[in-house]
C-alpha cells in the first residue's frame, strides 16, 4: 500500500505541474519592437481584444481562427497607437446548430501614453449574449489603465467602417458600425441587398480566397492554368 500511495502522489504532482505549465502558456508575448536594453513599459491585453498592430507595425493579419490567449507587449515610453480587434466566443442558447457565436469587430484604434517601468492593461466589457457582443463590436467601450493606480492613459476610441461584403463570413459575425455613426455619414447611393439575398459570386470568391491556405491557393492557380488558352 505505501508504494501505491507514493505512485499516486507522484502522478498528482506531475498533473499539477502540467496544469501550471498550461496556465503559463495561456499568455503570449508579442514582439512590439521595444529593445530589451532600454527602459520600457508593459501592456497586458486580454484575449477578447486581439492585437492587430501597434504604431503601424502589424502583429496579426489574419483572424480566421480564434485565439484564446492573453497578450503582453513591451513598449517604449511615449505615445503609441494600438489597433485591436474585439474577437470572442459567446455562448449561444438560441441556435441549435452551434453552441457558440464568434463575434469579430472591425479594427479598433486607441492611442495611449506610456511611462517607463509602468504596467498597463486594456479593460473593457465582456458581453454575455451574441446580440450584446455585436452591439459592443459596433461601438466598443474600452480604455487603457495604469495597473498601479488605475489612471486612464488612453485617448479616444474609434472603430473602422466595414466593407459590406465582409460583415458576415460563415459562422463569424463582423459587426457593422454603430447605427448613429452610419446615419451621420450616410450619403445617397445604392442600397445594400437584404440579409436574405443570395451571395454575389465575386464576394464569395473573395471570401474563399482569403480563407484558403497558401497551398490551397497554389493548387487553385494550377487548376486555373489547365484551362488557360
Amino acid at each position: 500500500m505505501p508504494r501505491i500511495d507514493s505512485r499516486l502522489s507522484a502522478c498528482l504532482l506531475f498533473g499539477a505541474l502540467l496544469l501550471l505549465a498550461s496556465g503559463c502558456a495561456s499568455v503570449r508575448q508579442l514582439d512590439s519592437g521595444a529593445r530589451a536594453d532600454q527602459a520600457s513599459a508593459e501592456l497586458f491585453v486580454p484575449y477578447q481584444f486581439q492585437v492587430q498592430a501597434i504604431d503601424g507595425t502589424v502583429l496579426r493579419d489574419s483572424f480566421n481562427s480564434f485565439d484564446g490567449r492573453d497578450q503582453n507587449l513591451r513598449v517604449a515610453p511615449g505615445k503609441h497607437e494600438l489597433v485591436l480587434r474585439y474577437f470572442d466566443l459567446i455562448e449561444n442558447t438560441t441556435d441549435r446548430t452551434d453552441d457558440y457565436t464568434r463575434v469579430l469587430s472591425e479594427p479598433i484604434t486607441v492611442t495611449f501614453q506610456a511611462s517607463a517601468n509602468s504596467r498597463y492593461a486594456v479593460v473593457g466589457e465582456r458581453p454575455e449574449t451574441p446580440a450584446a457582443g455585436e452591439a459592443f463590436a459596433a461601438e466598443p467601450t474600452l480604455a487603457i489603465e495604469n495597473r498601479g493606480n488605475g489612471e486612464t492613459v488612453s485617448g479616444q476610441v474609434s472603430v473602422a467602417e466595414p466593407e459590406v461584403e465582409t460583415i458576415r463570413r460563415g459562422n463569424t459575425v463582423y459587426a457593422p458600425v454603430a447605427q448613429g455613426a452610419a446615419n451621420a455619414s450616410a450619403a445617397p447611393g445604392p442600397q445594400p441587398a437584404p440579409d436574405n439575398a443570395p451571395p454575389q459570386s465575386l464576394q464569395m470568391l473573395k471570401y474563399w480566397w482569403n480563407s484558403a491556405s497558401q497551398d490551397e491557393r497554389d493548387r487553385f492557380e494550377a487548376w486555373r492554368g489547365q484551362d488557360a488558352p
